[in-house]
Formats: structure tokens, C-alpha cells, sequence
């Protein structure tokens, strides 16, 4: 089964994933969404940037809440318009005042979806997914946008071709926060409504298409309630993809774990978030989600003002690592060695050999004597050196004998 995932990880890193940023390491960025939710202004934001610029980080991704009248998840998908009470200057100040510190920006948009309580639904209901006579089930206070129609998919390039132009922006994270529910499309017979499910998607892959002619240099991200829609069609356009809205260190070891059995760990979205954590209430150490999300493409998603001092130059340190092992993440072999209520731990081999990673996290805390990890992909007759230890060991005594943890 690993080399399944091995194969499967160069099929769509090297045959799938396209443009500019294939063979680039991502920036390392901090997503403001756990830190503030809606609640954010363009000086809060500035102020979280200038703490990312002094640690090293290199993006700010403005997350849901800052356009039309949107205070909670109820209203205005759709009204993609800058709310500059939020936003004086609208995107554009906001963006200036991060090139000015040196970070790039990215912002998050929802655009399949309507809310009831928009302009664009009260102008346009029929531009909903739905079905005549019937009426709509509203789930998180959002329908979907009927993207098999060429009227509803020109107006979504429309606004997003003004966002994007309207200053710079490096990076979209690219939401989808309910299922399809009540397909069906005003503009096909009732014979032809078994087409619409098909004919969204070819919808959403020419939007998405016209936007990156648009925009080469966009680095997109995929989302969908977490990894929802996590799956090779859309990496053909997004090279990553947020892997779970559980931000809990623990709990990704084995969303990272099984989402690996198909999808490469650079294609894994994975963000350093609070404690305790906002889902779970979980208290687990900087140190241990640094590592757990060293396991994909790195970033952070809290409150870097209200880090310690001793948090901060923690986050410094990471930072410089995860620039280190970057490549060898995003190009190399890899390996999970073992994913159970023991022990958590995962491995990647350079393409040359000659670097290994070997991660390791004790999910929980209980007495069970030696650790023992038997590592994959090494030569036996090669000797490996611990760069923390500086001990050298042979490649078959880590094959066979294992390493004591």
C-alpha cells in the first residue's frame, strides 16, 4: 500500500498539479481565521502582518468577513464587494500595507455559493440550485450557485476578476461549505435535469480555468469544509488543499495519515493553530504542532500577538526548519511507519537518498516502555547521521533493528 501512495503521490505532483507553483515550495503564511473569525479590521490585520514579518512568515491570508454586510455566517455570499468599514481603502490599502512589510497577501472566497439573505439571491433567485416547486433546504444559511449556467459563472469571474485586479494578491483560498442539495438548474427541461450535477462541475473547471489565465502567478487553495472536496480534478487547478477544519494536532495525525494514502504531503494544507484548540479544547505543545504540521504545506492559523516571547522565537525556529525541509517534503518518498494511540510517526527520503526525515509524535500520554521505529526507503550499506544526536548508524540496523525512540 506505500508504494500505491508513492506512486500515486508522483502521478499527481508531477502529472496533475500544473503551473508555476508544481515546483515551487509554497510560502510559509499565517491565516487570520482562527485568530480574529469575523471580527477584524484592517488595523488588526497590519498588526498581526508586522508580528509575521519579524518571525519570518511570509503571507497574511485574510479569511470569511470581508465583504458586504457578512458579521456572522448568515448573509451576503454572492455580494463580493469590499466592506470598507472593515476595510477603509478597501483591498487595496489593506494589501500595500503588507507588500510594505514584505509579506504577500492572499484573501478567502466562497464563490459557488449564495446566501438567502444577499443582493444577489434577491435579484437573482433562480440562480440557486433548485428545484421548481419545491422548496430549498438551506444548510449552514447558504444554497449553491447553479454553476452549469454560463450567465451564473460570467458573473462570479466578473466579481473575482475585480477583487483580484483591484490590488495584489498572491493567493485565494477557495471555499466550498455545503454539499449540492436539490440539483436541478431553471434553464434545462425535466428531461435533462440528470445533467446538471455534470454540467456544475464543468462549470466550476472553466471558472476556474478562466481565473488562472487571468492570474498565472495565483496560488489557489482548495477547501471545502476542510478536505471535503479533496480530489485530483480540482488539484489540476489548486495545488493544495486545506485538509480539515480540525485544527487539532492529535486529530491530524490521522486525517494527514489517511489523506496520504492518494494525495501528496506538499497538496496537504497544514497550519500551526492556538491552544487550547478551538475544536477540541486540546493542549498539545508548540514544538508537537510544528511537527505535525511540518507533515504538509506549513502555516499558522492564531493569534501571533498574543504568542510569549519564548513562543515567538519558537515560531522563528520553525520557520527557518520548515525552509530547510521544504523540498524534501514536496519532492521526496514517503513513508508512514506508524499511525496508532502509541505512537504517530511518518518518514521521507530525499530523491537523491541522502536525506531522510523521520517525524514522530506520542499522540497520548501513557507508560508503554520502548519505542521502537523501524524506518523504509534507506540503503542497507549506507551510514545516516542524526544531525541532533550526531550519532551515525547503518542503514540496516535502521531498517531492521529500528531506532529507540
Amino acid at each position: 500500500i506505500g508504494g500505491m501512495s508513492r506512486t500515486f503521490h508522483k502521478l499527481i505532483s508531477r502529472n496533475i498539479i500544473r503551473g508555476p507553483w508544481k515546483d515551487k515550495d509554497r510560502p510559509i503564511l499565517v491565516n487570520n481565521w482562527e485568530a480574529t473569525y469575523f471580527h477584524f479590521d484592517t488595523e488588526k490585520l497590519l498588526e498581526i502582518g508586522k508580528t509575521a514579518t519579524d518571525l519570518g512568515i511570509e503571507m497574511l491570508v485574510m479569511d470569511d468577513g470581508w465583504f458586504g454586510h457578512r458579521e456572522n455566517d448568515h448573509s451576503s455570499l454572492g455580494d463580493w464587494y469590499v466592506n470598507e468599514d472593515k476595510l477603509p481603502g478597501g483591498l487595496k490599502a489593506l494589501a500595500d500595507g503588507l507588500h510594505a512589510m514584505g509579506l504577500k497577501m492572499g484573501i478567502w472566497v466562497e464563490p459557488e455559493m449564495i446566501s438567502p439573505d444577499s443582493d444577489l439571491y434577491r435579484a437573482h433567485p433562480d440562480w440557486a440550485l433548485h428545484i421548481p416547486g419545491r422548496p430549498n433546504s438551506p444548510s449552514r444559511w447558504q444554497y449553491v450557485l447553479d454553476m452549469s449556467r454560463k450567465d451564473v459563472e460570467d458573473y462570479v469571474f466578473g466579481r473575482l476578476y475585480d477583487i483580484l485586479s483591484s490590488a495584489q494578491i498572491e493567493y485565494v483560498k477557495w471555499d466550498f461549505n455545503r454539499n449540492l442539495s436539490e440539483v436541478g438548474s431553471a434553464l434545462l427541461p425535466p428531461e435533462r435535469q440528470g445533467e446538471v450535477e455534470h454540467r456544475y462541475m464543468l462549470g466550476v473547471y472553466s471558472l476556474l480555468e478562466r481565473v488562472l489565465k487571468a492570474f498565472p502567478g495565483l496560488l489557489l487553495e482548495g477547501c471545502a469544509g476542510g478536505g471535503g472536496r479533496f480530489d485530483a480534478g480540482m488539484l489540476y487547478y489548486s495545488p493544495q488543499f486545506w485538509t480539515s477544519d480540525d485544527t487539532d494536532a492529535i486529530e491530524r495525525l490521522t486525517i494527514q495519515a489517511g489523506t496520504s494514502y492518494c494525495y501528496p504531503p506538499s497538496a496537504m494544507s497544514a497550519h500551526v493553530s492556538a491552544v487550547p484548540n478551538h475544536q477540541t479544547g486540546r493542549v498539545t505543545p508548540l514544538k508537537t504542532r510544528g511537527i505535525v504540521a511540518m507533515g504538509g504545506s506549513f502555516g499558522y492559523e492564531l493569534d501571533l500577538t498574543k504568542l510569549s516571547d519564548e513562543e515567538k522565537e519558537e515560531v522563528k525556529q520553525q520557520v527557518a526548519l520548515y525552509h530547510e525541509l521544504a523540498p524534501v517534503i514536496r519532492n521526496g518518498d514517503y513513508y508512514r511507519l506508524e499511525n496508532s494511540p502509541a505512537l504517530a510517526a511518518w518518514e521521507t527520503v530525499s530523491e537523491d537518498g541522502r536525506q531522510v526525515i523521520l517525524s514522530a509524535v506520542v499522540p497520548s500520554a501513557r507508560i508503554t516502555g520502548v519505542r521502537i521505529v523501524r524506518l523504509q526507503g534507506l540503503e542497507e550499506s549506507a551510514c545516516y547521521r542524526d544531525i541532533e544526536s550526531g550519532k551515525v548508524y547503518t542503514g540496516g540496523m535502521l531498517l531492521h533493528a529500528g531506532l529507540n525512540l
